[in-house]
């Protein structure tokens, strides 16, 4: 009987001991798993890292529609300068990059058919005015009954073709920039100016001196910098998410430092059918020292939907794996900083913040020189 007591204390004390090194492993790892998710960091080291504590704040962010376009100028804000009659150039005055002012002389070309031209007005201008006075003359007998009717309608019919012809050559002369009075005086010009018809820079040029020029050739581009605006290529899924006034950051290929700002004026409504893309329109936002380039490549986002929420500074966060966390603050004094390390989700980035979703219970979170601290 006191053999099987015997026995039976044995075994009561190895199952007490079994537990006990059961809860001393679980203990451990809890301790373990908790000095994982704490650190502790000297005063010092807080101030010399540059280190700083924040709080989440709300910021507005924004769903956005990728694309990518063109920095364009309208139709009414790029000109083809070419010329109306074919001649040798003479002058240029203007080289690519100059910046030229409506109506400025551009260049002077020399023409054989100028000169023809204006001595054909010379003398349809004599003419008409000795037309004219006939028809007026013979207009006064007629109406006298003293002409007869046949003689008047010549005469007027004289009259209105001279100066059909008057008047024709007339505006082919003022298209060229010339004074008609001087010419109808016998002042003949040897050559005519190619006028600016915009404000803007002269982007392309291609003219030489001494080159003969054709008609309707492009010999020069201006482009009113002003009125550049974006021409943006967007498919057709995100159409239905646009609408005109909305907001967009975008900026030039390869410009990482600096983002600017446009404003969504016009959507198309025709696709495109290799591209699979509608055509948008947005305005520029003015920018004091920032000069575009006409038919430079850009990249943007259209902000579609923007809404409040509580973020962090993007610097206070940490990835680890698939996962993200931030350093709280859990005690301090004027020694040393216990910092616990607390798992987030995070949302929408913008600006220098991260969307916390769900971080409301955060506070007195480590928002500068977390990357001094571990990850893992």
């Amino acid at each position: 009987m006191k053999r099987i007591n015997s026995i039976n204390t044995v075994f009561i004390l190895l199952i007490f001991i079994v537990l006990g090194c059961g809860r001393s492993e679980k203990a451990k790892d809890t301790v373990a798993s908790d000095t994982f998710h704490f650190v502790q960091i000297t005063k010092k080291q807080f101030e010399s890292e540059g280190m700083k504590i924040g709080e989440p704040t709300l910021q507005f962010f924004a769903d956005a529609v990728r694309c990518n376009g063109y920095i364009m100028a309208p139709p009414n804000g790029m000109a083809q300068i070419s010329t109306p009659l074919s001649g040798i150039v003479q002058t240029i005055n203007c080289s690519v990059g100059d910046y030229v002012r409506k109506g400025q002389v551009l260049c002077l070309l020399s023409s054989n058919e100028i000169m023809l031209l204006q001595q054909d007005f010379a003398e349809t201008s004599a003419n008409f005015k000795r037309t004219k006075s006939n028809y007026e003359r013979s207009k006064s007998l007629y109406n006298e009954k003293i002409g007869s009717e046949k003689d008047f309608l010549a005469t007027e019919s004289d009259y209105y073709a001279l100066r059909s012809k008057y008047q024709s050559l007339k505006l082919r002369l003022e298209l060229l920039q010339l004074n008609v009075s001087k010419i109808e005086a016998g002042v003949f010009y040897a050559s005519f100016p190619l006028i600016s018809p915009i404000n803007g820079y002269i982007t392309i040029m291609n003219i030489v001196l001494g080159q003969f020029t054709e008609q309707q050739k492009a010999l020069m581009e201006i482009v009113d910098a002003g009125q550049l605006q974006l021409q943006l290529s967007v498919f057709e899924n995100d159409i239905c998410k646009l609408e005109p006034g909305q907001g967009i950051n975008f900026n030039s290929l390869g410009e990482t430092a600096s983002v600017h700002s446009a404003t969504l004026t016009s959507i198309g409504k025709t696709i495109n059918p290799e591209s699979k893309t509608i055509q948008c329109i947005a305005k520029i936002a003015n920018e004091k020292g920032i000069t575009f380039i006409n038919r430079s490549y850009i990249e943007a986002l259209i902000k579609v939907d923007q809404k409040e929420a509580i973020a962090l500074p993007s610097d206070a966060i940490l990835k680890s794996g698939k996962d993200y966390f931030v350093y709280v603050v859990e005690k301090q004094d004027d020694q040393s900083l216990d910092l616990r390390k607390v798992k987030v989700d995070i949302g929408r980035v913008s600006k220098g913040f991260t969307e916390i979703v769900g971080g409301n219970d955060l506070s007195k979170v480590l928002v500068k020189g977390v990357y001094n601290l571990p990850a893992d």
